[in-house]
C-alpha cells in the first residue's frame, strides 16, 4: 500500500464524517450493482433534454387580433350594401402582423381563405374551431392559406408560428 492510501485509511478510521461518507458511498455502489432497471429509450431521453434546452425556451407570444376592416361595414358606409355579395373581407391587426381573411359563403357553408402579412410566417399553421366543426391548413411560401369548407356558425381562429400565436377568439361566419 502506498503512503497516501495508508494515510487515507488511517484518517477515515478516526474521522466520523469520513466514515459516514464512505458508508453512504458503499451503499450507493451496492444499490447501483443490484439495479435491474432498463435505460429509457434514446428518443425519450433526447426529447426530455430538448424541453430544457435554451432553444426550446423561446417565449411564444400570444396575441389577440383586432378587427380593423370589414367589407360589409365599409360597403354599407359607401352605399354598396345593396349589391349583396357572398364574399366578405376582414382585416385584423396583431402588433407587427396583419391577417387578411376572405370568407365565401356557398350552400350554408363557408370557405375561409387568407394571408398572413409578416416576415417569416411560411410553414405556420392556421386552425379554426367551433361547435359545428374544425379545420386546419398550413401557410404556403406566400403565407397564404385556404381552409376546407365548414358550416355557418361561431368560431375561433388561431395562427401558430414559431414565435407567436395570433388568435381571433370570436369569428362569426354567417350568410
Amino acid at each position: 500500500m502506498s503512503e497516501t492510501l495508508e494515510g487515507a485509511v488511517a484518517h477515515i478510521s478516526t474521522c466520523s464524517d469520513c466514515v459516514d461518507t464512505l458508508r453512504r458511498l458503499q451503499q450507493l455502489i451496492l444499490m447501483m450493482k443490484s439495479d435491474t432497471s432498463t435505460d429509457a429509450p434514446r428518443d425519450l431521453v433526447q426529447s426530455a433534454i430538448n424541453i430544457f434546452s435554451p432553444e426550446s425556451q423561446s417565449s411564444l407570444r400570444h396575441i389577440i387580433a383586432t378587427l380593423t376592416f370589414d367589407s360589409r361595414v365599409a360597403g354599407a358606409a359607401h352605399g354598396i350594401r345593396s349589391l349583396r355579395s357572398t364574399s366578405r373581407q376582414l382585416l385584423y391587426s396583431a402588433q407587427e402582423t396583419d391577417l387578411d381573411l376572405r370568407i365565401t359563403v356557398q350552400n350554408d357553408e363557408c370557405v375561409v381563405a387568407g394571408q398572413v402579412i409578416r416576415d417569416g410566417c411560411a410553414g405556420g399553421r392556421v386552425e379554426i374551431s367551433g361547435d359545428a366543426a374544425s379545420a386546419a391548413a398550413t401557410l404556403n411560401e406566400l403565407c397564404e392559406f385556404t381552409l376546407p369548407a365548414i358550416p355557418l356558425g361561431n368560431y375561433s381562429l388561431r395562427v401558430r408560428m414559431p414565435d407567436v400565436q395570433i388568435e381571433i377568439p370570436e369569428l362569426e361566419l354567417k350568410d
